[in-house]
């Protein structure tokens, strides 16, 4: 049986302009995700 994983981002609020701290926290975490499912 697979272990669960889970993994959680923050909620993006548009209070501010966009900047390479929101880029890399949706990459880091798809790039994660990817790995676990392979």
């Amino acid at each position: 049986m697979t272990e669960t994983f889970y993994i959680t981002t923050a909620i993006s609020y548009p209070n501010g302009v966009p900047h390479i701290g929101h880029a890399y926290e949706a990459i880091a975490t798809d790039a994660i995700a990817r790995f676990e499912r392979a």
